[in-house]
């Protein structure tokens, strides 16, 4: 039986090609070859079984990722419990606090963003939906590593590359560690122009009754407004996940 450390060559070429025609947006047949490194009768093998499968859009010899992918996204999306529940709130929070706010959950050792909200002075990222982050150097990613059972956190951070975005990145797995610690009582994680520059974010863990913790929720904005507001959207963070984890329970 094929597992891991067997697999299949013919999908892994296609996710790859899928994934090189997302960082693209459109793409020719020639180049895509030379990005992947296989012939152009090879490629264009996979492509016609992508297209005929909507997972590609062929327009004029140039290829880009189908719609099929939106309908996919939206079942892996509802496939999270408490995703209904938390995005009301996470519009809510963007709403009162004019800012960015967010809702990511841990897959595979990254945070992955499952929604997000702009108020009315919200910065603009790169930072879609779908788009996954290392957990170590974001609000919500300390947030959820924070709140893992030790046996989690040893594992996660063992196949962690600590990798350094900006001059105020942790690197140091032990001052990694101590920042947990902090989180874990104050119940609250930062991110002080760790991934971006300027940019500061305030995040809360969303558990269960078994205090399991199931994502995490944020508030992001420049460091020139959130700084003079941390204290009153912690105060909003913590009134969202309340709620939240008191809805949950019905589930």
């Amino acid at each position: 039986m094929n597992d891991a450390r067997n697999p299949v060559k013919s999908v892994q070429t296609s996710l790859e090609i899928v994934e090189t025609i997302k960082e693209h947006d459109e793409i020719g047949v020639t180049e895509l070859a030379e990005e992947v490194g296989l012939t152009k009768g090879t490629v264009h093998c996979h492509l016609a079984t992508l297209e005929n499968d909507g997972y590609v859009v062929n327009t004029n010899g140039r290829y880009r990722l189908g719609l099929r992918f939106v309908d996919i996204a939206h079942h892996v999306r509802r496939r999270v419990p408490i995703y209904d529940i938390v995005t009301e709130e996470v519009e809510k929070l963007a709403e009162k606090s004019g800012e960015l706010t967010l809702f990511t959950v841990e897959e595979q050792r990254e945070g992955v963003c499952l929604y997000k909200a702009s108020g009315e002075n919200a910065v603009q990222t790169e930072l879609y939906v779908g788009y996954r982050n290392e957990l170590h150097h974001t609000a919500v990613g300390k947030a959820i590593l924070a709140f893992k059972s030790q046996e989690e956190i040893d594992e996660i951070l063992a196949g962690m590359d600590l990798q350094s975005l900006t001059d105020e990145t942790i690197t140091d797995e032990r001052e990694l560690r101590e920042e947990l610690e902090e989180i874990r009582k104050r119940g609250l994680a930062y991110n002080r122009g760790e991934t971006i520059p300027g940019l500061v974010g305030v995040g809360a863990p969303i558990r269960d009754h078994d205090d399991d913790v199931h994502g995490a929720i944020a508030i992001i904005g420049p460091t020139s407004r959130m700084n003079d507001r941390l204290d009153e959207f912690s105060e909003m963070l913590n009134h969202a996940v309340n709620v939240i984890e008191i809805n949950a329970t019905s589930l």
